[in-house]
């Protein structure tokens, strides 16, 4: 007996053609292509938006660490130079090995910087390059927050005919007679507290309207001089920062 085989052949499609695999990566890198500014965009807002959080925490510590503390931020020039002496009381602990040396690191693997006499802390920025040294506003595409106002002589108050009442926005390392250059005559100085001051005359004091004028060689504890912050311009009244009316 003959036996006989019968072959079955397939007449579908076993794959695809170069051809179509072709198209397939071509759509698929289109796409890629497509998406990826947007995803860069999503990673660099996201690192803005994790700067901004950070300098908003920094910010805050060290404004409670002026208040609390008896001599502000930036008054020791050992010790004051980056965020550690805040680490326990009034910041978390942001070293990640116990030799990390200076400040935390912002979201593109830089050192925050730091002014104390300025007042400022910032982030600089995705390109890396700190532009705001010495400047209270963010300059190139560099993060910054400050978190005291500048140093100047915030009010005058008249509180007899020979008594006048210095109040400045920062606290002061000293204040003497001579430091008043207006009105003349300035012959004791009594300290109310770091910030206030009471001036004596021993002659009656002009009227209401008398303007006031303090040496801009008179430093805030942190090293912020009143000449320094008289070339950053005037206070936000428009008046210069050594110079007050009662």
């Amino acid at each position: 007996m003959v036996k006989t085989e019968t072959k079955w052949q397939n007449s579908g499609r076993s794959g695809f053609t170069l051809l179509e695999l072709l198209v397939v990566v071509g759509i698929l890198a289109a796409l890629v292509a497509l998406a990826l500014p947007f995803y860069q965009d999503y990673v660099n807002q996201s690192k803005m938006t994790a700067a901004e959080a950070d300098l908003q925490t920094f910010k805050k510590a060290l404004a409670m660490y002026d208040q609390m503390e008896a001599k502000m931020f930036g008054s020791n020039l050992v010790t004051d130079v980056d965020l550690k002496p805040l680490i326990g009381r009034y910041l978390q602990d942001y070293r990640t090995s116990a030799g990390q040396m200076g400040n935390p690191v912002d979201p593109w693997g830089n050192n925050y910087n730091l002014d104390p006499a300025v007042g400022s802390i910032w982030s600089s920025g995705p390109d890396g390059v700190s532009a705001s040294a010495n400047s209270r506003a963010a300059l190139g595409d560099d993060l910054l927050t400050t978190w005291k106002p500048d140093f100047f002589l915030a009010t005058a108050k008249k509180i007899n005919n020979r008594t006048i009442e210095l109040t400045f926005s920062r606290k002061v390392s000293a204040l003497v007679a001579g430091n008043v250059t207006a009105p003349a005559g300035a012959a004791t100085i009594y300290k109310v507290s770091d910030t206030v001051f009471r001036v004596g005359y021993n002659a009656d004091l002009p009227g209401p309207g008398t303007w006031v004028t303090v040496a801009t060689t008179i430093s805030a504890q942190d090293g912020r001089l009143l000449s320094a912050a008289k070339l950053a311009g005037p206070k936000p009244d428009a008046v210069p920062v050594d110079t007050a009316q009662y």
